[in-house]
């Protein structure tokens, strides 16, 4: 406990207005970290290793414990070296973010510029998804969101075109030659058909044929994982709708909780200031402990 008061004492000391700046700027980079991995599978990763430093830091300052200390003082540096490995999809996510924005204020936006034109199409695709349901004609949409697909995108046919229901079912028909691959949805059309894109190998093998998943969901599964976007997937065994974002998957959805979800996605925020901004983004993160204690 002494040892506590005098490490308190000495921050206190060093506390002067001249460090004020200085703990600013810290700050303002961790939220500038945390709003990057906000809403990405790294950003639960984050809200524990930050658990974990707080608590190992409280625990090293307990006297006697010294190879508690020892572990400590020696795991941090190899802590410093995984994490760019550990969080590598979400570090060049976020650089492509920072890279592609026009003013610092796009940082804290919550959709990106296109999102009215993607707004506009969900009723479109909620449509489309249906019919081919009906059908059980399989089908894989992905929209895009903050990243490029360029990047994902190791095959396919450039369209550009706008979104209609009746080119939909035509992509998708069987055995055309565009319907084995995904469609890429950018700025409200349709840019690319007949894509492949990286596979997830989440549930690949799994037995109970209730979660088994083909190669669309895979995909979907996949390049979720692997860029910012939505990817939907009509099954051509059971005609279901599903739709993935951040490797998460939600199955079994009706045409409108489908065009529901995609406008949730892609509606306009309304804009905010940055202190709002921060007071909001503190707000997310309450709610995200919350939740995630519920789980346990």
């Amino acid at each position: 406990m002494e040892r506590l008061i005098n490490e308190i004492k000495f921050i206190g000391q060093r506390l002067t207005p001249e460090c004020i700046p200085d703990i600013l700027l810290v700050a303002l980079m961790i939220l500038i970290v945390v709003k990057l991995l906000q809403g990405t599978r790294g950003f639960s990763m984050v809200r524990g290793l930050i658990f974990a430093f707080v608590v190992f830091g409280a625990l090293s300052l307990i006297p006697n414990l010294t190879a508690f200390n020892w572990v400590v003082s020696n795991a941090t540096p190899m802590l410093l070296i995984m994490i760019p490995v550990i969080f590598a999809p979400e570090i060049r996510r976020s650089f492509d973010r920072v890279g592609g924005l026009r003013s610092f204020s796009d940082l804290f936006s919550g959709t990106p510029k296109d999102s009215d034109a993607m707004y506009d199409v969900a009723d479109t695709i909620g449509e489309a998804c249906m019919r081919l349901s009906n059908r059980n004609h399989g089908a894989l949409i992905v929209m895009e969101y903050f990243d490029d697909m360029d990047q994902q995108i190791t095959a396919g046919v450039h369209i550009d075109a706008k979104v209609t229901v009746e080119l939909m079912l035509q992509i998708f028909y069987p055995n055309t030659p565009l319907h084995d691959g995904a469609v890429i949805i950018r700025d409200g059309r349709i840019y690319m058909a007949s894509c492949v894109m990286p596979l997830s190998s989440k549930n690949s093998l799994e037995k109970n044929p209730e979660r088994h998943m083909g190669l669309r969901h895979r995909a979907a599964l996949g390049v979720s994982e692997a860029a910012d976007c939505l990817a939907i997937v009509v099954s051509e065994e059971t005609g279901t709708i599903s739709i993935c974002r951040n490797g998460i998957i939600e199955r079994d959805l009706s045409p409108n909780r489908l065009a529901e979800i995609i406008k949730e996605t892609y509606t306009q925020p309304t804009q905010m200031s940055f202190v709002d901004s921060v007071k909001q983004i503190i707000s997310n993160w309450g709610k995200n402990n919350t939740k995630g204690e519920g789980n346990k």
